[in-house]
């Protein structure tokens, strides 16, 4: 092969992926990226960057690599400028198509198919968020570090040489740093022994107690287990969701549910097509004892296994990693096809168009929907920062957010990020968003009319209208609309104790507001709006200080009317809290309830002279 030639042979799939991912390249940060992009402040706030890397979050999740430490030196160097950190993303998957072909041609010792795999994997439809959204860098890493590790086994089988066996050791160690579905690895490379190299079984055994250990550490460090969506489910329904994600890594199913303008029947009957082509070639080599079939399928199977449980909370993101293996299985498919007779190279090509093409579509539908939807957020975020130089002493109220805009770019909270910490939606915003349990409370987020009211007749507060170029001052007709709508007396349902704006809300014995939140001594009071129907709840959030904690669990008594709930014992030190509380039906429709709590004990910091016992942040009935 001339050195033009080879040179174009290793750049086409990264020219590739910059043609089919360019609106990804540009697209603003999103959703869970802010949550992440605020590490910096949790950083400068406790200075234990030990936690700030490695403690549980988001599902109790642990990934230094992937998110804490991305995130951070990525914001401390640009910002929020998002350039830097997508070229990162994209730069770590041009590696990855590098090695996915040299694993391929060494796997299948074909050119063709070591050129096909990295495009097969490119336009499927699992790589439209990893390559959209920084938050899913863990599964772009993870890969990379799962194939270098694959590569670096195939060149150890191959030379011998020592070095090979420990950058394998450091590709896997890493991983797991990366994300965890890194602990399937030592499976993989087992079958691969089994399949491909039996002089290496021994040798791959060693890596199980690591991965064992790495996922009991996991386990126990994760403050709860796994609970609402992500609660995992280990029954028939596996069958299903494998079934589910089978039809996506196609590609046809999702081109069906994400375009318009195709045939119903296209979805089943390509699948279909693919399905039996697919798994009819794998079956024809294990039949003549090729086991590398087995491994290409062994792949997808293995590395889906971790997120199958998981039926509530399916995304073909998930995909990413999986789908390398029918990426290679399916390219190696194409490249035997082609050597055969001209029948063969005819079926061959319209199959691969037949998942090239839905898959292609589907993919760019959704990058372009990625972009576009980031791109409001971008719009919101920087307009709220210039509202907030313009009225640094005000409240900011938000009209005209819809379910996509509050779900991908206010449910995160950016606002923080610039500066601007309240910021709230205009009274009567929930009723153009979808709840979305598990991942946010919208009542969280909006400013009670009574309060509202009361502010912007203080001038206290400004309002803007979202949704077009930039954001628009719309104050004064608000202010007018708001006057014929509510009253400043009207109690709100939702209190934040940490808003000076729900100051009359509280009982005298609170302390004063220190930051966004408010201690309270061995008793205090509030009082709410009452009860729109008998299924709603109370709900408390707080925090407990491990000073609290240390004799023993904290009792917190609430009572409500005079109605007195069994006592809350708190037994996690620096350490958040929610309680909910049942709601007696007598109270629906009042217009004032009062609720009382009581701490068994308080404490008295040595730099303080006040009794101590909770913090709290709201209180709300929905």
């Amino acid at each position: 092969m001339k050195p033009a030639i080879r040179a174009a042979y290793w750049v086409l799939p990264s020219l590739l992926c910059l043609g089919i991912y360019w609106l990804g390249l540009k697209t603003w940060f999103w959703q869970d990226d802010f949550a992440w992009l605020s590490l910096h402040l949790r950083l400068k706030q406790t200075g234990q960057w030990w936690a700030v890397l490695f403690a549980p979050m988001a599902q109790g999740t642990i990934r230094p690599l992937s998110e804490r430490a991305f995130f951070l030196v990525f914001y401390e160097l640009f910002g929020l400028n998002a350039a830097p950190y997508r070229m990162m993303v994209f730069a770590t998957q041009c590696a990855n198509l590098v090695l996915l072909s040299a694993v391929t041609r060494r796997f299948t010792g074909s050119s063709v198919a070591g050129l096909l795999a990295p495009i097969f994997w490119l336009v499927n439809i699992a790589l439209a968020r990893p390559m959209s959204w920084n938050s899913a860098y863990n599964q772009i890493l993870c890969a990379f570090f799962m194939l270098l590790a694959l590569y670096c086994a195939l060149r150890h089988q191959q030379t011998g040489h020592k070095w090979f066996a420990a950058a394998e050791w450091i590709s896997f160690l890493a991983g797991l740093s990366a994300l965890e579905t890194m602990v399937v690895y030592p499976v993989l490379a087992l079958l691969h022994a089994f399949c491909l190299a039996r002089q290496r079984v021994a040798k791959t055994l060693w890596m199980f107690p690591v991965a064992i250990t790495y996922a009991a550490v996991h386990w126990y460090v994760t403050p709860e287990g796994p609970s609402g969506q992500y609660r995992m489910h280990f029954d028939a329904g596996l069958l299903s969701s494998l079934w589910t994600y089978w039809q996506w890594a196609l590609g046809v199913m999702r081109m069906a549910e994400i375009t318009t303008g195709w045939p119903r029947w296209l979805a089943p009957v390509g699948t279909a097509i693919l399905s039996a082509s697919l798994l009819g070639f794998a079956a024809w080599k294990l039949l003549h004892k090729n086991w590398l079939a087995g491994f290409f399928l062994g792949w997808f199977l293995v590395v889906l296994a971790p997120v199958l449980p998981l039926r509530e909370h399916l995304s073909e993101y998930y995909l990413t990693i999986p789908v390398v293996g029918l990426s290679m299985l399916g390219a190696w498919a194409v490249a035997e096809s082609l050597r055969g007779r001209w029948r063969w190279k005819v079926v061959s090509i319209a199959v691969a168009a037949a998942y090239v093409v839905p898959s292609l579509s589907a993919t760019r539908a959704a990058t372009r929907w990625y972009y576009e939807n980031a791109l409001g957020v971008r719009t919101l975020v920087r307009g709220v920062a210039r509202a907030h130089q313009l009225h640094p002493d005000k409240l900011i109220l938000l009209t005209g957010v819809n379910d996509d805009l509050f779900w991908t770019g206010i449910a995160d909270r950016p606002f923080r990020l610039v500066g601007a910490k309240d910021v709230y939606l205009a009274p009567g915003s929930e009723g153009n968003i979808t709840e979305r349990p598990g991942l946010g409370i919208v009542s969280d987020f909006v400013l009670p009319p009574g309060p509202a009211l009361r502010a912007l007749e203080e001038d206290r507060a400004v309002v803007y209208a979202v949704g077009g170029l930039r954001l628009v001052n719309v104050t004064a007709a608000y202010r007018i609309l708001a006057r014929q709508r509510w009253s400043p007396s009207e109690e709100p349902r939702h209190v934040d104790v940490g808003n000076p704006l729900f100051a009359k809300q509280l009982g005298l014995t609170w302390h004063q507001i220190e930051g966004a939140y408010r201690w309270m001594p061995r008793r205090a009071s509030l009082h709410l709006g009452g009860p729109s129907s008998p299924n709603e709840l109370l709900y408390i959030s707080g925090y407990c200080p491990a000073e609290q904690v240390r004799d023993g669990p904290l009792k917190l008594t609430v009572t409500v009317e005079g109605h007195v709930y069994p006592p809350v014992l708190l037994k996690r030190g620096n350490a958040p809290f929610e309680v909910s509380f049942p709601l007696p039906p007598n109270l629906v429709g009042k217009p004032r309830i009062e609720i009382g709590l009581e701490v068994d004990r308080t404490f008295m910091p040595s730099s303080d002279s006040r009794n101590l016992g909770l913090v709290f942040g709201t209180f709300s009935i929905r």
